[in-house]
Formats: structure tokens, sequence, C-alpha cells
């Protein structure tokens, strides 16, 4: 396709409202696009809520001698805990926001986490 027709396209797209223009000729074709034609995001739903980890640090289920069991299914409560986050300075406790199915566990004891990290999902 010819560069010249191509600016030309372009140039005159620029004067008008179009969003988008496709051409075809010959066997040629192009489409341009404004930014105005980007697509809008798609919106999802989901019935998981996340539950983040609240800081960089060594995940723990229990208390050392003590055991928290937790399983993929189980019923839990808004405030339930649901291990915590030890940092240097600073045992961080995980409580689930809201009531529901423990539908997924990420979180592996002892293993390092970082802030914002998913340690659970619950679906409501």
């Amino acid at each position: 396709m010819d560069t010249k027709l191509i600016t030309e396209i372009t140039d005159w797209m620029k004067t008008t409202d179009l969003a988008e223009f496709c051409y075809e000729k010959n066997g040629d074709s192009i489409e341009v696009k404004t930014q105005e034609a980007l697509p809008e995001p798609t919106e999802f739903s989901c019935s998981l809520t996340p539950v983040p980890a609240p800081a960089v640090g060594i995940f723990r289920m229990a208390e050392k001698g003590k055991n928290l069991t937790l399983t993929e299914g189980q019923v839990i409560k808004e405030g339930d805990r649901l291990g915590w986050v030890e940092t240097i300075s600073k045992k961080h406790k995980i409580t689930a926001p809201i009531s529901g199915k423990l539908r997924i566990i990420t979180a592996k004891e002892g293993a390092p986490v970082e802030f914002g990290l998913p340690l659970f999902f619950i679906e409501k």
C-alpha cells in the first residue's frame, strides 16, 4: 500500500470525528483507529474475595504448639483468624473480611509473602 495514501487517510481522520476507519482496494487494506476507538475495559464480576497479605514477611498459620487447620470449602465467619504475617518487629493478624466458604488457600506455612499477595479467597 502506498505510504502517501496512508498519510492522507490519517491526516483526513484528524479533521473528522471518526474513531476508526477501514479501507480496502485491490487486495490492500488499512484499518486506522484513534484513541477514542480503544475498547472499554471489560468489567467482570467474581464471587471470590481475596484476603491479601498485610505486610512483607513470613506467613504463619498458628502459634507454636497450637493447631489451626484451614481447609478449602470450610465455612468461616467474618473476623475468624486465618493466620498472621510475621515481620522482624511485629505479627500482623489476618482475619476473614467476610463470612463465607474458604475456596482457595494459597498461603503455605513458613513461606515468605509480599504485601498485597492474595493468601486466601473467600466465596460469599
